[in-house]
Order: structure tokens, then C-alpha cells, then sequence
């Protein structure tokens, strides 16, 4: 070991010769270069090896003159002793940048590592040189006891957080990255340092914690053992609603909300009968914990969309007054504005007024927020959806590929087709914004279709005459070919319609 300190002390001391100083000006050329390849944090760390190794060109430039002199051996020694001191704490930050900051860039190592590290490094090259010196490094620690047990009792608070700065990466329960709750604080860990460890808030603030209160008190890790974290979420609703048909509709609406895990799967249990309702709690999952105020918005978003839809009442305590009102023009505009929008609709164009106006008082009128799937591809439908207000987006899927075909906005309509025949859904559609649409139903449309059977031929004409038209356009047929495709199609829609209302 001592023949090993001497050759590193050679090494490092190179006397004052030209070849130590080119060895330095090499050092802070490579220094220069690796700054290229560091992140903006950690280019800041390369002042202090870059002040290092500037210096140690400094006293091996003094030692040098001192060296020319009659009377300056003495305080050329000490410059160099000086020289190499700098150059091995330049050399050792150097090499820290590149281990920590460059190697394990991917791996974040806490501060308190690092400084650490480098301290035991220097101290020992520090030993060795001083030993070389003359100096004895055992007398000077002897000497130096009873101060140091005068400032360790002074400063014992700062040492217990020394050493917990020390264990805590060693124990492996927290690492950069992680979000945790300490006393009240709920934070991203930014940085484990000597003394005390600091977190970032989702409002972006910085906390910074003594590190042996991270020791001493509970903490919450968010983090581990994996990214995924549950979210309790308190819902209620009235006593009137059976609490199986509450869990559908729930579950049903947050299916895809993004930022929210599909597995483990959300599950939705009856908590306690409170006073005015029925309480629930809803648990979904998620592996960002960043974004959980947000997700747990939308969550509450699409709940509350499709109770309103389901006329799942939210009760909360509040006082209604209720006046008597006399009939006004408003209350019969409602019924004008759906027979104005089943007139948009082409497939009813054969229907008389009195049809349509039949058709006008069985609409219901449903809301959806944006984001929320109105119906899914492939899903049993049997209902006519007219576009009011709004805009959505419509998507196929096929082979695991999923591709936007059109968007429809107000006066647009999807879903003839599962009403007319009652076949699964052909497409995905979601609103893109808040969307309101008045939804036909086989039952409100069987009606129309017991008093008036000739509507079948009508519709199933225009029906074939849509998909034929569609074909043609795609495969380039002839008008003798598109007519004779729209017969039999037409043949066919009309046979499926009468099966689905058993005509």
C-alpha cells in the first residue's frame, strides 16, 4: 500500500516539469469536452474541478519560478505541495462527473453518495501525499481529537443528519424520483444531500426535510414497490337506486379514462347508508402520480355525465323553491327543436309530419362530456343517435389498428343501422367536446312502424341506396351493376328490418 501512494504521489506531483503542467492543461481540455455531453444541472458541477485544476497550473507555475531561485526552495516545496492538493481534488471531480453524471446518467445517484465517494478518495490521496511530505497524518489526527470532539457535540444535530443522508440510500427505501409524504409534505424526491433531503410539490414548490427526520418519523413512499397507486374516490347516490345498477353505469363510464389503469381493474362497493344518500367508494388505479388530481377530475367527470344520463340522482343538502308558473311558448319550443332535428335526418324524409312528431316525443335528450365513448364498436345497440350540439369523432378498429374515419358535428347522425336492425355498433364513437344528442329507440320508433309498415320499404330503400353508393364509389361500379346491388340489398335490409321489430 505505501509503495502504491508513493508511485500515485510521483505520479500526481510530476514534479514541476513541463510534462505535470501539460498533464493539467490536459485535464481541463477534457473537462471543457465533457461539459458537451452533460445536462444543464450537472454542467454546474464542473466549476469546481475546472477552479481545481486552474489553480494547480497557478502553484506549479509559482513552485516553478521559486524553483529558479537561491532562497526559494523552501516555498517552492510548499507550492507544490499546493499544486498537487488542487490537482488531486481537479482530478477527482473529473472523474466523478464522468462516473456519476455520465456512466450513470440513468441511474441517478444521491449527492450525499457522490460527495462522499470523493471525499474518502481525496482524503486518502491526501494522506499519502502529506505522509510523502514529511508530515505525520496519525499525529495530526491525535492532535486534532479534542477539538473534533468539541465541534461533533456542537454540531451532533447536523451529524444525525449526516450519517441518515448516508443510510438512506443504503437502505434502498427511497431513490430520486420517488414521490412521498413526510409529515404533511407530499413530494417528488429532487435531491438526497448531507444534511437534508428535498422534494417538489405538484404546485411546483420546494420542501427541504433534515434527513433524520426521514429516519425518525413515518414516510409514505408512493413509489414502491411499483409505480401503480390506488385512488379512493367517495361517490353518492340515492337511496331510490339499486346499488348493482349504480356499480353498471359507474363502471361503465370511466372504461378508458386516460392516465388510469385497465388492469388491476377499478371496483365500485357500497361504503354506508349516510342520512340523505347512499355512499360509495370508487377505487381506480394509476402509475403516474403526478397526474392524479386530474384523473381523479375525470373520473368524476364521466360520472356524473352518465348519471345524469342513467337519472342516477346525486343528492346533496340543499332547499328548492318552487314556483307556479303559467305555460309559455318555451315549454313548447322543446318538441319543435327534435321534429326540426329528425328533419335533418335523410332516413326519415318518407315520414309525414304527424310521424315525425310521433317520433319528436320519444327522443331523449343525453349529454356527454368530452372524451367519453358514446358507443363502442362491436357493443349490442338498438338506438338512433342525432347530433344537437357538439362534435364526435368516429373510429373503427381492425387488427389491433384503431383509425378515425370521420367527425360528425350538429344535424349529423350515427347508429341507423343498430336501430333499424338492431345489429352491433360498426364503430367507436366519442365526443370530442361536450355533446348533447337526442336518442331514438327501437320501442319509440315501433310505433311509427305499427301504424304506417310501409315505412319499412322507404327506409330500407334509402338504406340501400346509402351502401350501395358507398360501394360503387369504392369498387367503380357500373350503373347496371349499382342498381342491381341496390335491389338486392335493399331485399335484404328490408327482411332484417322486419325481424328485428318481429314484423
Amino acid at each position: 500500500m505505501p509503495d502504491a501512494i508513493d508511485r500515485l504521489w510521483r505520479a500526481l506531483e510530476a514534479g514541476t516539469s513541463w510534462r505535470g503542467t501539460a498533464g493539467v492543461l490536459a485535464a481541463i481540455l477534457v473537462l471543457g469536452l465533457l461539459r458537451r455531453f452533460l445536462d444543464p444541472e450537472a454542467r454546474s458541477r464542473t466549476h469546481v474541478p475546472a477552479w481545481c485544476l486552474i489553480t494547480a497550473l497557478v502553484f506549479r507555475t509559482c513552485a516553478w519560478l521559486m524553483s529558479g531561485t537561491a532562497s526559494g526552495g523552501g516555498a517552492a516545496s510548499v507550492f507544490g505541495l499546493l499544486a498537487v492538493l488542487s490537482l488531486v481534488m481537479g482530478l477527482v471531480g473529473l472523474a466523478s462527473l464522468v462516473v456519476f453524471d455520465l456512466v450513470l446518467r440513468r441511474h441517478p445517484v444521491p449527492s450525499v453518495v457522490r460527495d462522499f465517494a470523493q471525499a474518502v478518495v481525496v482524503g486518502l490521496i491526501v494522506v499519502g501525499t502529506l505522509h510523502q511530505y514529511g508530515f505525520d497524518p496519525i499525529s495530526l489526527a491525535a492532535t486534532g481529537g479534542v477539538v473534533t470532539a468539541i465541534v461533533g457535540f456542537a454540531l451532533q444535530g447536523t451529524i444525525a443528519n449526516v450519517f441518515a443522508g448516508l443510510a438512506l440510500p443504503l437502505e434502498g427505501e427511497f431513490a430520486i424520483g420517488d414521490w412521498i409524504d413526510v409529515s404533511g409534505h407530499t413530494g417528488r424526491i429532487r435531491e438526497i444531500k448531507w444534511r437534508s433531503t428535498t422534494i417538489v410539490t405538484k404546485d411546483g414548490d420546494t420542501v427541504v426535510i433534515p434527513n433524520n427526520q426521514l429516519i425518525t418519523t413515518s414516510v409514505m413512499n408512493f413509489s414502491r414497490p411499483t409505480a401503480a397507486h390506488r385512488m379512493w374516490i367517495d361517490l353518492a347516490f340515492h337511496y331510490r337506486h339499486p346499488p348493482n345498477e349504480v356499480r353498471a353505469v359507474v363502471l361503465d363510464a370511466i372504461r378508458g379514462v386516460p392516465g388510469m389503469l385497465a388492469e388491476p381493474a377499478p371496483d365500485l362497493f357500497v361504503k354506508a347508508f349516510a342520512d340523505s344518500a347512499v355512499s360509495y367508494a370508487l377505487r381506480v388505479w394509476i402509475d403516474d402520480f403526478l397526474r392524479s388530481d386530474p384523473i381523479v377530475g375525470e373520473v368524476r367527470t364521466r360520472v356524473w355525465y352518465a348519471a345524469h344520463r342513467a337519472g342516477l340522482e346525486i343528492p346533496f343538502p340543499i332547499r328548492t323553491l318552487v314556483m307556479a308558473e303559467t305555460p309559455t311558448a318555451t315549454a313548447a319550443a322543446e318538441p319543435v327543436g327534435r321534429t326540426q332535428a329528425l328533419e335533418r335526418v335523410d332516413l326519415f324524409t318518407c315520414l309525414d309530419a304527424e310521424s315525425r312528431e310521433h317520433l319528436a316525443r320519444g327522443l331523449v335528450e343525453r349529454r356527454f362530456g368530452a372524451g367519453e365513448d358514446i358507443i363502442r364498436q362491436d357493443a349490442p345497440g338498438d338506438s338512433l343517435f342525432i347530433i344537437d350540439r357538439g362534435l364526435v369523432d368516429v373510429r373503427v378498429t381492425g387488427n389491433g389498428v384503431h383509425r378515425s374515419i370521420a367527425q360528425l358535428g350538429p344535424g349529423q347522425f350515427f347508429g341507423e343501422m343498430s336501430l333499424m336492425m338492431g345489429a352491433p355498433r360498426q364503430a367507436t364513437v366519442t365526443a370530442v367536446h361536450d355533446t348533447v344528442c337526442y336518442v331514438l329507440d327501437q320501442s319509440a320508433f315501433r310505433g311509427v312502424l305499427d301504424s304506417r309498415p310501409s315505412v319499412m320499404e322507404d327506409i330500407s330503400t334509402i338504406l340501400a341506396e346509402r351502401q350501395t353508393g358507398l360501394a360503387a364509389g369504392r369498387d367503380g361500379l357500373s350503373i347496371e351493376a349499382r342498381a342491381r346491388a341496390a335491389s338486392e340489398t335493399r331485399s335484404k335490409l328490408l327482411d332484417a328490418i322486419r325481424r328485428a321489430f318481429a314484423i
